[in-house]
């Protein structure tokens, strides 16, 4: 059984939305913290909470990602193509269905 479980399209599909809400807080934060003439307190704190809500949409994205290929009854090392080819893989896992019932990750989410 997989430590990560299982996921269905419409819970991935919806996972991306609140990754995609993450990512572009991030890098709003990053951008406003950006260094113009001089380095303020403020701009430090944007950059730093802008990192962190950058590495979070990341680190929700791979999970995700993960339990959607366990729903396809796939082991969660095909994350790595998914590194190479994002938007396609991405619209894969969105389109391509779940296996039906038990499988070896688990029973289904739903």
């Amino acid at each position: 059984m997989g430590f990560f479980g299982r996921l269905p399209r419409l819970g991935y599909l919806l996972r991306l939305c609140i990754t995609g809400v993450f990512y572009a807080l991030g890098g709003l934060l990053v951008h406003i913290g950006l260094p113009g003439e001089g380095t303020s307190l403020f701009g430090l704190l944007c950059m730093f909470f802008g990192s962190g809500f950058v590495l979070l949409a990341f680190l929700m994205w791979w999970f995700a990602t993960v339990r959607r290929f366990h729903d396809m009854d796939l082991s969660g090392w095909w994350f790595i193509l998914a590194l190479i080819f994002p938007p396609i893989i991405t619209l894969v896992l969105c389109l391509w269905p779940g296996t039906r019932g038990y499988n070896r990750f688990g029973s289904p989410w739903y």
